[in-house]
């Protein structure tokens, strides 16, 4: 399995343990919700201009996305901007083979404890 194909898998794995995890979260709140409710008076007169909660979430998470697709287009435009240095990075040249390291001799190696 390559590297790509096992953060896929992991983030596969992280999305499936929050979803599990969501559903009691969010049947213990709807209950706790209807208790508190309850108690919880009317919208008053004088918020009647004022955006809901559903509209404040709303408008959050398109900004989020917004924000995201900026982002996500300014992270691909840097990476062409970057093009001829990350290429090289890239490149699927084999490595150049190198000469064996020669062994240090024994009065080197003695040299080296002393320091």
């Amino acid at each position: 399995m390559d590297t790509m194909t096992t953060i896929k898998k992991w983030e596969d794995e992280f999305f499936t343990v929050t979803k599990k995890v969501e559903e009691p979260v969010v049947r213990y709140t709807g209950r706790m919700a209807e208790t508190a409710a309850q108690y919880v008076p009317e919208r008053p007169t004088f918020m009647a201009g004022m955006p809901t909660m559903h509209q404040l979430v709303d408008n959050g998470l398109k900004f989020r996305k917004r924000m995201v697709d900026e982002q996500a287009t300014f992270v691909r435009r840097m990476l062409i901007a970057m093009g001829p240095m990350t290429t090289k990075f890239e490149a699927t040249k084999p490595a150049p083979k190198t000469a064996p390291k020669a062994a240090a001799k024994p009065a080197a190696r003695r040299v080296m404890r002393a320091a």
